[in-house]
């Protein structure tokens, strides 16, 4: 007998039960409503009790299913089982029963396709249980999802995850990682002299070499799984293990370097004479950090010191402290710290850091107005204030007359042993600060170990860096709120919101800075549109088309009121201007650009910190002032508009090959800005070294090309100063 032969009989039977219990109407008056409304809904709906199996109900969906099998019996068991292998297990007459009624579980039929199923159990017409299976196809769901999924976490050339999933991956262990219940390792692989086979032979053998690459390194378990596609060439390749895994950490060294070392190899094709080894940089948390932006960077100083040994090789990071502390007296960085994520409180001086018994409380007018200029504070009527380490000089004659006290916090750290007597004498100094008129801040405080003595007298405080506490450090700030606690490392807007959650008023970090990952579009105001438009036709190597910059300015209200406003300042002192084009005439081509930087930043900006703008003019000044001193001299106009650029895809919170579209550039920029390998690449990544204080890495740089650390030190300042000159009048 056929299926369909069943399915008619299995019919007329279940017609007949009806009319023996007097319920002749139609199936709405058993199962509700599954015929007229279930079965429109792409459901498969099958009743089913006893433990023969029996089926007492399949609407038409699911007897569609079934309709072409050959059996002898109209039996769960004998007929649907066959289609969905594990529906028995998760049925109450099929012995393990491991769903529960009223829980979704899901199963795959014999053909691979994904069912969400809802098991109930009712009474039948006879008044005896039954049991409902209801199930709903899902497969195009799942695999909707799951080309989402792949579009935001999948690298779609190599097919291992993106930056965003090793984000969310390092976060979901970040807790563990900071109660060092776990360690491991960062290693950032970058492939050597794969630029060389882009060039010579395409982007498409460049693309086979990455595949080639991952499908090797996947193959070994210990990367499966565990390797992320950055971007370029350059992968990331994130382990953990348990803490106690093992005893010392030279043994946690040797066991990391035998499992990276069977990346070491060349990856090359056929009737190519480019061989592409590898170097890597290795990391390790939490010895390095606790969180992701900090121990990347740490991977990538020890990568570019593999590459700077001769590459195809292992460099693991090292503290290098010491070596940092003897550049410091070579450069000044300002860093700020923020009330809010717009609003800028002030800047730290990163500067020279003597040792006690080097500072001799001498001053020179040198080191006193080089600080000033480095501050900007020619013009000393703004409301920012200074973090500044303690000299001896703080206390000079010369300082004391000079220095606007009110404005200057005077930092003191604490030492990993605090005695009694240190107490006692940073008491007597801090009183001495005090009395004079500044402003204190304690750094290195552990939440577990206040110094109450201190607390009492200090203004802001710094935990240290190893304190991660935040409940201690909570209670400890609820208890001290006439202190104003400034949290430090804040590098992302969830360490932002995190800091705020525990207490404090005040961040450092570089959580301002951080693009929009996977984010591609946002729609940009009327008004954000003409400083677009200004900055396309001031990025061009050509002439500028004054007339037509001439008409966008006139055409903003806003921006005829800036640029007039500008020529009518001290610093320009045009009294009369007769028309905007005048106007534009009189700046000139090179002061133009340079206005049009700023107020396309602050336009675009307006919405983000004021420190995005602060640190893309400046980059684009420095190395604009650094240009002419290179080894290989280098094109000043680029590199300013490199700068410029740089960070501007955070502000319109798109991304930079988006960005990049809007305002077209020269190649060298664009492939800069791009990708790890323009000819810029380098200085992109020194304005990271530079802002976050690596002194050691700035000086690598600076040797490479045969610059001197005075001329780049005088550079930052006059950047700076341009930048306050700048700002000032626009």
């Amino acid at each position: 007998m056929s299926m369909r032969d069943i399915i008619d009989k299995f019919n007329r039977a279940k017609d007949a039960t009806l009319v023996k219990f007097g319920r002749r109407t139609d199936y709405q008056s058993i199962l509700g409503d599954i015929s007229g409304i279930l079965d429109p809904h792409d459901m498969e709906v099958l009743v089913v009790r006893g433990k023969n199996c029996e089926v007492v109900y399949t609407n038409a969906r699911a007897e569609e299913r079934v309709y072409h099998d050959e059996s002898d019996e109209f039996t769960c068991r004998s007929v649907y089982a066959k289609h969905f292998p594990n529906l028995c297990e998760n049925c109450p007459y099929g012995g393990n029963d491991k769903a529960k009624d009223g829980v979704p579980f899901e199963i795959t039929d014999k053909d691979g396709r994904t069912f969400n199923v809802r098991r109930n159990t009712i009474n039948w017409a006879d008044g005896k249980p039954a049991t409902i299976f209801m199930m709903r196809d899902i497969t195009p769901e799942k695999e909707a999802n799951e080309r989402l999924y792949n579009l935001a976490y999948i690298d779609q050339l190599t097919g291992v995850p993106n930056r965003q999933k090793l984000k969310e991956d390092f976060a979901a262990v970040q807790e563990q990682i900071e109660k060092e219940e776990l360690h491991g390792i960062l290693a950032l692989f970058d492939l050597d002299h794969f630029k060389q086979v882009n060039d010579n032979y395409g982007h498409n053998t460049g693309d086979v070499v990455l595949r080639r690459l991952t499908e090797h390194l996947s193959e070994d378990s210990n990367f499966e799984g565990r390797l992320y596609r950055l971007g370029g060439d350059e992968f990331v390749l994130f382990i953990t293990n348990p803490a106690d895994k093992f005893n010392t950490f030279d043994d946690i060294k040797a066991h990391y370097n035998t499992v990276v070392s069977a990346a070491l190899r060349a990856y090359t094709l056929p009737n190519i004479d480019v061989e592409c080894t590898l170097s890597i940089g290795i990391s390790f948390f939490p010895k390095h950090g606790t969180n992701l932006s900090d121990i990347l960077r740490k991977a990538d100083i020890a990568l570019y010191r593999a590459k700077d040994a001769g590459r195809n090789q292992i460099f693991f990071f090292e503290d290098h402290y010491d070596t940092a502390q003897k550049f410091k007296d070579m450069y000044i960085n300002i860093q700020p710290i923020l009330l809010s994520v717009g609003k800028t409180f002030g800047y730290e001086l990163v500067d020279r850091e003597k040792e006690a018994e080097e500072d001799d409380g001498t001053v020179t007018l040198s080191e006193f107005n080089r600080t000033l200029d480095a501050l900007g504070l020619n013009d000393i009527e703004n409301k920012l204030h200074y973090f500044i380490s303690f000299s001896k000089q703080l206390l000079s004659p010369t300082v004391l007359k000079n220095l606007p006290k009110d404005k200057f916090i005077v930092q003191a750290a604490l030492p990993s042993n605090v005695t009694k007597d240190y107490i006692n004498d940073q008491l007597k100094l801090f009183n001495e600060l005090k009395n004079n008129g500044y402003k204190l801040a304690l750094t290195g405080v552990d939440s577990a170990e206040p110094i109450t003595e201190l607390l009492n007298i200090v203004d802001y405080c710094k935990f240290t860096h190893s304190d991660k506490n935040l409940q201690r450090q909570k209670v400890l700030i609820a208890k001290n709120q006439r202190i104003r606690f400034i949290a430090t490392g804040v590098d992302s807007l969830d360490d932002f919101h995190s800091a705020k959650d525990v207490g404090f008023q005040m961040f450092q970090g570089f959580y301002f800075n951080q693009p929009v990952e996977g984010r591609k579009t946002k729609e940009v105001s009327p008004l954000k549109v003409n400083y677009l438009r200004l900055m396309k036709l001031s990025s061009t190597d050509d002439y500028m088309n004054f007339k037509e910059i001439s008409h966008i300015i006139a055409s903003d209200v806003a921006l005829s009121y800036k640029l007039l406003r500008i020529l009518h300042s001290a610093a320009v002192g045009l009294k009369n201007v007769s028309s905007i084009a005048a106007a534009v005439a009189y700046m000139g081509e090179e002061s133009l650009k340079k206005w049009i930087a700023v107020l396309a930043l602050r336009g675009i900006a307006e919405d983000k910190p004021l420190e995005l703008i602060r640190m893309s003019l400046i980059r684009a000044r420095f190395g604009e002032l650094l240009a002419p001193a290179f080894r290989i001299k280098r094109n000043e106009q680029q590199v300013f508009m490199l700068g410029l650029l740089s960070l501007l895809h955070i502000a319109l919170e798109i991304s930079k090959e988006k960005l990049l579209e809007d305002i077209p550039v020269a190649d060298d920029i664009s492939e800069s800005i791009l990708t790890r390998h323009g000819i810029y690449s380098d200085l992109l990544r020194f304005y990271e070294n530079y802002e976050y204080a690596n002194w050691d890495a700035v000086t690598q740089f600076v040797n490479d090309n045969y610059l001197n650390s005075q001329t780049v030190n005088d550079a930052y300042i006059t950047a700076v100063k341009w930048y306050n000159d700048l700002t000032g009048g626009a």
